[in-house]
């Protein structure tokens, strides 16, 4: 008998939404088992009594747990539309009315390379013929998608020999290009939001000047974009992203923009900052506003061998926690079951998980070195994105639990920089961090101002603090190997969601490569 999916959804109350930056290597496994036997009965773990269906979190019927909300990038999409329908029916063919899918467009790829695009002749027929393609993805796929930005990173010493960019006016620029050709050809399939970036606060208002004319309907009529995405410098340093803010609130792009997005953010704080933006500008400016977040942690974590073991939400540490999965060739066939908690975790054994015995023989032929086949990568994906968004939601209940408790002690003003001997000083609860409740504090306040110059005042009076929330680093910038570096060394067995934000990382690259034949 089929036991009910667990519905994750409700528990969204009023925060901001946590988006799974889903991989195609996932998605890869539930579109080819509808096909065919992709996945043998012998291999499906018995306690998965909807097959490998129950894996498709998107299923509201069939889930093991259910959850609304997801990315999908283009980057790494099947583009021609026709194979699409078939290879990405977790994305294509899910229930429109119970599932939400906001789509990347692809310009981190396309700066990559992995999109190949001809930027000598960037406004040239191959150029458009890109930008038509993933136009067309976008409206067919995603209920909510980013305008194709060209990140300010494609300028640096590192890129600019590809991609003939010397400074962050040429990525403007070419943004500006690539926002009037999605507008002028749109269609009206998905809503768009136009993407923000800049490095630091002068080329980060630069580029909001200059393309804040694409969400204004008084310029574009109702084909401006619908939304905003936060990218650089305005989705992970605090003091920017509420002056940003706070200049859409004066400008009045804030009304009537009801989807705002902030790029590659993972961590928990953030999560619960996010929230109490979002409950501000609710209550000030636009009730239909929702604030999402995504990453890629759980199945980056994946590619690289760890498994989400469990979540800490204290003072002391509040993060999901990954360590290395179990790998072992003599567990092969094991009913030991899997000892770590999610829905699908509780399903499986770890003879599940290490599928390969001593002896025995890979796809090609080969005795390797591990006990994971390439399904073992795609269980513990499950599994991990799971614990991601429960680890997610659940610092969320705690903030609003804490705050209850301590509304009326927190007073942002009183917040002081701490040294290691003071460390636990300032806190006013066990659980929950004390910058996300001096946060809270901070933003009602800050959203009660009626000028955009008393609310930079406000900024700046508290810059320490702000500085003090930075973490997320930047999408693409200098320290996008950090994970490869960090992971180089096998005796590191564990790392915070922070190393895990790099949409373009090698290890699972490989891993989708090998599985759909790029």
């Amino acid at each position: 008998m089929k036991k009910p999916p667990v519905n994750l959804t409700p528990l969204q109350k009023d925060y901001a939404v946590f988006l799974p930056a889903i991989s195609s290597f996932y998605s890869t496994y539930i579109a080819k088992q509808r096909l065919e036997e992709f996945v043998p009965k012998d291999r499906i773990p018995a306690g998965f009594d909807r097959g490998i269906e129950g894996m498709n979190f998107l299923n509201p019927e069939e889930g093991y747990f259910t959850y609304k909300y997801a990315l999908y990038s283009a980057g790494h999409a099947q583009l021609d539309l026709q194979k699409s329908l078939v290879q990405e029916s977790m994305i294509q063919q899910r229930d429109r009315n119970a599932t939400m899918i906001l789509g990347d467009s692809g310009g981190y790829q396309i700066g990559k390379g992995v999109i190949k695009f001809d930027w000598q002749d960037f406004e040239g027929p191959k150029a458009n013929a890109v930008r038509q393609q993933i136009l067309e993805w976008l409206e067919v796929t995603a209920d909510w998608s980013m305008m194709l930005d060209v990140p300010t990173w494609a300028c640096d010493h590192i890129h600019s020999p590809k991609t003939g960019l010397k400074t962050v006016e040429d990525c403007l620029e070419k943004t500006r290009f690539n926002n009037e050709y999605f507008l002028k050809n749109r269609l009206g399939q998905t809503k768009f939001l136009n993407v923000l970036q800049g490095w630091d606060w002068e080329s980060a208002e630069d580029w909001y000047n200059g393309v804040k004319e694409y969400s204004d309907p008084a310029v574009w009529g109702d084909k401006a974009a619908e939304g905003w995405a936060f990218g650089g410098a305005n989705m992970c340093k605090m003091h920017i992203t509420l002056k940003r803010l706070m200049t859409m609130r004066e400008d009045g792009l804030l009304t009537n923009k009801n989807w705002i997005h902030f790029l590659g953010t993972a961590q928990l704080d953030w999560s619960c900052y996010l929230t109490s933006i979002q409950r501000q500008i609710r209550k000030h400016i636009n009730e239909e506003i929702t604030i999402s977040f995504d990453c890629a942690s759980p199945f980056i974590a994946t590619a690289h061998g760890l498994v989400y073991t469990n979540a800490q939400h204290t003072t002391k540490r509040w993060s999901v926690i990954m360590d290395k999965a179990p790998d072992n060739k003599g567990l092969a066939g094991s009913d030991i079951p899997f000892p770590f908690e999610s829905e699908l975790g509780r399903r499986m054994t770890m003879g599940d998980i290490c599928h390969y015995a001593p002896g025995m023989l890979n796809k090609i032929g080969k005795e390797g070195k591990t006990s994971w086949d390439s399904f073992s990568y795609a269980l513990m994906m499950g599994h991990n994105v799971y614990c991601h968004i429960v680890a997610v939601q659940r610092a969320q209940q705690l903030m609003d639990i804490e705050v209850a408790k301590t509304q009326e002690k927190i007073k942002w003003q009183e917040w002081r920089k701490l040294n290691q001997k003071d460390a636990g000083s300032d806190e006013y609860s066990e659980w929950v961090p004390r910058n996300v409740l001096y946060f809270n504090n901070f933003v009602e306040d800050l959203f009660n101002t009626k000028t955009k110059q008393e609310a930079f005042d406000m900024i700046d009076k508290a810059s320490a603090f702000l500085k003090s929330l930075e973490g997320a680093r930047l999408r693409g910038g200098n320290d996008e190997n950090a994970f490869n570096k960090l992971f180089a060394v096998g005796e590191v067995t564990r790392a915070d969601e922070i190393d895990l934000e790099n949409p373009e990382d090698d290890y699972l690259r490989d891993l989708e490569n090998q599985l759909i034949g790029k």
